[in-house]
């Protein structure tokens, strides 16, 4: 069985969501071949590209990671660069053109010192309440941030781009509870959610009647992880800053030769408990304690357990990929 040097908020869900999945792509000794960039998936990348890099630009200036074409081709699996390279630029063009970019540049300028643009970043991180006995010490876990700043009033705020339906069919909803819409075209453009409560906080309008958990609680893990890897206490106030670009799949025409959907952006700006991102914390520890021990899948007894991680070693070793599946499935029937 493999050993895992860190955790990441995808491994983290996987790993309560799918556990025999997770063994799989994590802790298999002949691990199943990693399955190719979606293009839903690189069509988010395509526009974080375009987006990242001009800010970075303007803000701190060229730097040759941050280039486009360099950013874009170290995030775009090369089967979805001809295309999302066109998608990319309609998506950050529509974003600019609602105002939403230029909003968010002038309060990325008045921020205390300089922006952060991450591509990857690791880190031990510590954080346990006086009453939680660490069992395993130094949990390392990994995170890909989009940006994070400390605005003038000093608060911390990590931002994140998030890309649906783009490649659907379908109208896509924004999640409920933004602070603001916005569309290109100008329809509806500022207007909050319904059940939204505008409430001042640091200078960041944010919503004052739900934590970022009750609306979306895997977008509340994934970005209190990179708050603590970016140095905010576990458990502290920090902003979680969403700008979600919803797609209208229903609604496309075409540009530059490609189809395009309609879109709008959705600004969500929300805490997330302290309560949640100890929980988060806890969650966490348990993974890094259960993959540095002998004792993977707790739902069994112990000896049940290393049997059926040596029986998904040996069926990955020994059959094809291809075959491997309907082997897992029937095994798993079996448990």
């Amino acid at each position: 069985m493999r050993k895992m040097n860190y955790l990441s908020p995808t491994s983290i869900s996987l790993f309560y969501t799918d556990p025999r999945e997770f063994y799989l792509q994590y802790l298999c000794e002949e691990r199943p071949e990693r399955p190719p960039q979606t293009l839903p998936m690189a069509c988010g990348s395509a526009f974080d590209a375009y987006v990242k890099s001009y800010i970075h630009e303007k803000i701190l200036g060229s730097d040759p990671k941050f280039e486009l074409r360099t950013l874009f081709e170290a995030q775009v699996e090369t089967q979805h660069r001809d295309y999302t390279w066109i998608l990319g630029k309609y998506l950050f063009m529509m974003y600019q053109k609602s105002g939403a970019l230029s909003d968010l540049m002038l309060d990325l300028g008045q921020s205390i010192g300089s922006p952060r643009f991450e591509i990857e970043i690791k880190g031990v991180v510590k954080g346990s309440r006086e009453s939680v006995v660490n069992i395993v010490q130094d949990l390392i876990l990994l995170g890909k941030p989009d940006v994070f700043y400390i605005n003038k009033y000093g608060l911390h705020v990590i931002l994140d781009w998030k890309v649906n339906g783009a490649m659907g069919k379908y109208n896509v909803s924004p999640m409920r509870g933004y602070v603001r819409i916005r569309d290109p075209l100008g329809k509806g453009s500022g207007q909050h959610h319904k059940e939204c409560v505008m409430v001042n906080h640091s200078g960041v309008v944010i919503n004052g009647k739900e934590y970022l958990e009750q609306l979306e609680p895997s977008w509340a893990s994934q970005l209190s992880i990179y708050a603590w890897l970016l140095g905010v206490e576990v458990g502290a106030d920090f902003i979680a800053s969403i700008d979600q670009i919803a797609c209208d799949g229903s609604c496309r025409f075409s540009w530059e030769g490609i189809d395009v959907p309609d879109i709008r952006i959705a600004e969500h700006r929300e805490q997330v408990s302290s309560d949640f991102q100890h929980m988060v914390l806890e969650k966490a520890r348990h993974v890094w304690e259960v993959v540095h021990s002998d004792y993977i899948f707790r739902d069994m007894t112990l000896e049940d357990s290393k049997e059926y991680c040596q029986r998904l070693d040996m069926l990955m070793a020994r059959k094809p990929q291809n075959e491997n599946d309907q082997l897992l499935k029937d095994w798993s029937r079996g448990r």
